[in-house]
């Protein structure tokens, strides 16, 4: 997003910033804040992994007493595999907040970002706590987003509008993410907020199916991150609560929307990255199995790097597609359409020029449609090819 877009402190009641604080060496932003004062609901989804970063246990905990009104990112040192201590300076993160902010520790969010298994640099987080919240009501939301960078190339945010209950309603977000990407709840990061007056109960469930569909439906790499999170808080700012089916459902479609939108500038900013996959399955017998082969096409090494060297060896997505014998495929049912062209109907190969194929798949944004015929369940997955800039990046990045 360009600078004269709106941002996520374009919403009311909303302020964010970003500074450099010392923690990384480059000197760029590193400390970034939200701040929703008057939040009205706040929600919550993390990595399943076993070494789940401190910072993440004491959100989750802050969670469970009520309403977030705040976090606090840092940008180059996850905090993880930092133990007791880890947890203590986290903590401690959040209590240096709440005060300048004039909120309890229990409304404040802590999350990291970087290197792993490295304590966190206090002594600069202290000092750029107290510069960075020195004015807690400042409208900076693109310092806020660069300020939780690592490896990425481009700022991520999203802003969408739709009509919920009749009522115009805005969700504005922003997200980090380009190795270590295979969401488990890519390193990846996601704040949004909403205009909506929308409960804590409702927001979380309506959170984690949004991220079902788009964040956990995103992979550069197939490695999941300790440090995965996406919070999502709700100003209230438009009026009643929503509450009825139908709105609920408007609700998550739009959240889905803004979800989806940062899902896929994560998947085309992966590291080393040079293209966008979008892999599309239709015809699954259930959601599971719709997902699972989405994954395992977008996942396979050897679809990757046909992709990214326009190779049109097609067949290597119909290899990844049936390799789990948990998710149904009959060969003689599959429609593949390969980066817009028809290579197979019915399970039978269609005439078609690879040449031409190899044309097509020169483009930024290349394109996999599987259709297994069997059923009515769908899924698309996001991704990017496999180059020697992300060897080059993961090789130096410590």
């Amino acid at each position: 997003m360009s600078k004269n877009k709106p941002t996520i402190t374009s919403l009311k009641g909303v302020y964010a910033s970003g500074i450099a604080a010392g923690i990384k060496a480059n000197g760029k932003r590193d400390l970034a804040y939200i701040f929703v004062p008057n939040a009205f609901g706040s929600a919550g989804v993390f990595t399943r992994s076993a070494f789940s970063a401190p910072p993440l246990k004491v959100t989750k905990e802050a969670l469970k007493r009520g309403t977030l009104k705040a976090v606090i990112i840092n940008s180059g040192n996850a905090n993880a595999g930092t133990g007791q201590l880890g947890y203590k300076d986290a903590q401690e993160t959040a209590t240096i907040a709440a005060k300048l902010l004039g909120i309890k520790p229990s409304q404040v969010g802590v999350s990291s970002t970087g290197i792993i298994g490295r304590p966190l640099q206090m002594k600069a987080v202290k000092s750029g706590l107290e510069k960075l919240l020195s004015d807690p009501t400042t409208r900076d939301g693109t310092a806020a987003a660069e300020a939780i960078m690592t490896t990425d190339l481009t700022r991520k945010e999203v802003f969408c509008v739709g009509k919920v209950g009749g009522k115009k309603i805005s969700i504005a977000g922003f997200a980090k993410g380009s190795g270590m990407i295979a969401p488990n709840m890519a390193t990846m990061l996601g704040f949004l907020v909403t205009d909506g007056r929308i409960s804590n109960v409702n927001l979380q469930r309506l959170l984690r199916t949004a991220t079902d569909a788009t964040f956990n439906m995103t992979s550069v790499d197939t490695d999941t991150s300790t440090n995965d999170m996406v919070l999502a808080f709700s100003t209230g700012e438009t009026g009643r609560a929503i509450t009825g089916t139908k709105e609920l459902n408007e609700f998550l479609a739009l959240l889905t929307k803004a979800c989806g939108q940062l899902a896929r500038l994560i998947a085309a900013d992966g590291e080393g990255a040079t293209k966008l996959i979008e892999v599309t399955v239709e015809g699954a017998r259930n959601l599971r199995e719709a997902r699972v082969i989405a994954k395992n096409i977008i996942n396979s090494p050897l679809v990757k790097t046909a992709i990214h060297g326009a190779d049109p060896n097609w067949g290597r997505v119909l290899a990844a597609a049936g390799k789990d014998p948990s998710a149904k495929v009959d060969p003689e049912r599959v429609d593949l359409t390969f980066a817009g062209a028809p290579v197979m109907r019915r399970g039978k190969i269609v005439a078609h020029s690879r040449d031409k194929i190899r044309k097509l798949m020169s483009a930024k944004e290349v394109k996999i449609h599987l259709n297994l015929g069997l059923g009515k369940s769908a899924a698309t997955a996001w991704g990017c090819d496999l180059t020697h800039g992300y060897v080059d990046i993961n090789v130096s990045y410590n």
